[in-house]
């Protein structure tokens, strides 16, 4: 830990020039000027710094956004969507929040109304589809979609499963 106490005390005696010079510069923010003394006083005090392991820190990240418990299976399209060079042959929704759901009635989402089912598609489609390409999918995959959403609707207890 001296060593790297040492570093760090030689690294802002090079620092604290250029904080100052910066601190002179009437646009740049009054703060800067501080950041060497907090700096010093953080290892002076012995504080350790905290090793972030970036990998599996990234990874937490993608099992975050990718829960497979609320994601439904691929769903196979009639008609792929072409999207410049890449096709889109299976399309999954995930479970909607309560925010994602702002501005539709759900109970059209319930009866799959057209309107309803568009513009929740590209809230919670994955790989995210345009308002576009919701308006020019084939309706029978916007029917195979919609049952899916409305599917994430309904309680455990309607459906007869275990809760």
């Amino acid at each position: 830990m001296n060593a790297t106490r040492g570093l760090c005390c030689a690294f802002l005696t090079i620092l604290a020039p250029w904080a100052y010079m910066f601190s002179v510069i009437e646009d740049y923010p009054s703060w800067v000027s501080s950041i060497p003394a907090v700096l010093v006083y953080f290892i002076a005090s012995g504080a350790k710094v905290p090793h972030i392991n970036w990998r599996k820190t990234m990874a937490q990240a993608k099992e975050k956004t990718t829960n497979t418990a609320h994601v439904s299976d691929a769903i196979e399209l009639d008609t792929p969507i072409v999207r410049g060079e890449q096709t889109i042959d299976s399309v999954s929704v995930r479970k909607p929040t309560a925010g994602e759901l702002r501005g539709v009635n759900l109970s059209d989402v319930l009866q799959l109304q057209t309107d309803a089912l568009m513009k929740l598609i590209p809230r919670l489609s994955i790989p995210s589809l345009t308002d576009h390409e919701a308006r020019q999918m084939d309706p029978a995959d916007l029917v195979q979609l919609g049952s899916e959403v409305a599917g994430f609707l309904v309680s455990k207890r309607a459906k007869g499963e275990a809760a």
